[in-house]
């Protein structure tokens, strides 16, 4: 598989499961309105290989316990999302708006640039793994996410760059969850199924399919640790704010604007 390609447009999907550390607002009653977006999803070889993935999951015979189209994230929506806002209209309310967070976005490209260091932001997704199940069991998976393993220069970089962001964010009163930063791709999340209901993540790994995307010895292998995979390393060349539930002509979610990663 090629491992490296060039961003080009606007691209997102967010998790919205409780584990996901990117932070929603403390107050149940405030919805998130945008999210900080690094995109993937529109680079064409790697819809072609997590599309390969998740029809394998939905045209197995019998099917996955839990496992169907309503969960699947759309490949052209992959994204690592970097924290998640609530931006108040400024003609109704006093709060932070979207002009403020692109305001300190833009304030970070030299930092960024500077952790950079003259190297492209890239995102290996090399490990696969769920968020933490129900009850502890891996039948009751909701989330199935794939993301870099932190042992290359890339994956440190890319560490180093949003864990920056989300600070920034953060201490500006921007994004309210404070917990460290889970970097991770979401490709299955029971969210989007009504009503809601887990699937089987041993399932989906106890089966002879698994073996064609999984690099980890699987005979002996905890299942409450990421597994080995390559899904390819992909180029960032910008960090976006994206706006929830927004559709763009590609089924992407639409960029409110960017920051720059391109000297």
């Amino acid at each position: 598989m090629a491992t490296k390609y060039t961003a080009t447009r606007a691209s997102a999907s967010t998790s919205r499961r409780g584990q996901f550390s990117s932070g929603t607002s403390r107050n149940p009653q405030v919805r998130p309105t945008h999210f900080i977006s690094l995109p993937i999803g529109h680079h064409v070889q790697l819809q072609q290989s997590v599309k390969s993935f998740t029809d394998g999951l939905l045209n197995r015979e019998p099917a996955f316990p839990g496992v169907d189209r309503g969960i699947v994230i759309a490949p052209r929506r992959l994204h690592l999302t970097l924290g998640v806002m609530t931006l108040e209209n400024p003609l109704v309310s006093s709060g932070r708006t979207l002009e403020d967070a692109l305001a300190l976005l833009s304030t970070l490209r030299t930092r960024i640039m500077e952790l950079l260091d003259g190297h492209g932001l890239c995102i290996p997704l090399t490990e696969m793994n769920i968020m933490k199940p129900d009850r502890g069991n891996a039948d009751n998976a909701h989330v199935l996410w794939l993301g870099p393993s932190m042992d290359t220069s890339d994956a440190q970089r890319l560490k180093s760059v949003s864990e920056f962001v989300n600070k920034a964010f953060c201490d500006a009163g921007f994004i309210q969850d404070r917990r460290p930063l889970k970097l991770h791709c979401t490709i299955l999340n029971t969210t989007y199924r009504k009503p809601r209901q887990p699937f089987s993540y041993n399932a989906i790994m106890t089966s002879p399919f698994i073996r064609e995307f999984v690099r980890t010895p699987l005979d002996s292998h905890n299942f409450r640790d990421p597994v080995k995979v390559e899904f390819g390393t992909w180029s960032v060349d910008e960090i976006q704010i994206c706006k929830m539930g927004s559709y763009g002509p590609e089924g992407e979610y639409v960029s409110c604007g960017c920051c720059s990663l391109v000297s």
